[in-house]
């Protein structure tokens, strides 16, 4: 009895870690500015953020995700705060490049709370660059439509994993104690 009870606090243990480490992994989408954009020109940036990339954040109300420019020749960054809309899984900034050249812009999050608790989710997604007022992007290929691909932050395979030793563990103590009541008490050994 003892054992299918450290079992049972073993079983729930891992499970609660696995939905514990379920909040995290959140994706950005972000269409780049438009083609030919100007220095000084506004661009409304619409951040798309999700969890798991299909939900919102579970407190996308608190979030204040921020777009942040950087001139590649420069290395001169500027930061805007990203504002919520109606719906709670897109935030806008109003995004101005001081000068023309090849920019890189980055989304940083701000997943840093679930359910009301700190969570260490919070993130940074790059962009590739893009070309303000005619200067050639510094980058190769087109910009990036989205932010790193899926398998950059990876699905948990490792909570998979986990769920389905611990239910494994659980079964086999399930099985254990089912045998021992079909079987009787075990024989006295001297």
């Amino acid at each position: 009895m003892r054992r299918l009870l450290v079992l049972s606090i073993a079983v729930a243990a891992l499970a609660q870690a696995g939905t514990a480490a379920a909040g995290c992994w959140a994706t950005v989408g972000l269409a780049p500015p438009p083609d030919g954009i100007a220095p000084g020109e506004r661009w409304t940036a619409r951040l798309t953020v999700l969890q798991h990339g299909r939900t919102p954040l579970p407190d996308a109300r608190d979030a204040r995700p921020t777009l942040t420019i950087r001139n590649d020749a420069t290395g001169a960054a500027k930061t805007f705060t990203a504002r919520p809309t109606d719906d709670p899984t897109l935030f806008t900034a109003a995004v101005v490049f001081p000068s023309a050249g090849s920019w890189r812009y980055e989304v940083f999050d701000d997943f840093g709370t679930w359910e009301g608790e700190p969570a260490p989710c919070a993130q940074t997604h790059t962009f590739a660059a893009v070309s303000v007022g005619g200067a050639p992007a510094g980058g190769a290929g087109p910009p990036a439509a989205t932010a790193e691909p899926v398998a950059a932050g990876g699905f948990p395979l490792w909570a998979v994993g986990a769920g389905a030793l611990a239910a494994l563990a659980l079964g086999a103590a399930a099985w254990s104690v089912v045998r021992r009541r079909r079987s009787g008490p075990a024989p006295a050994v001297r």
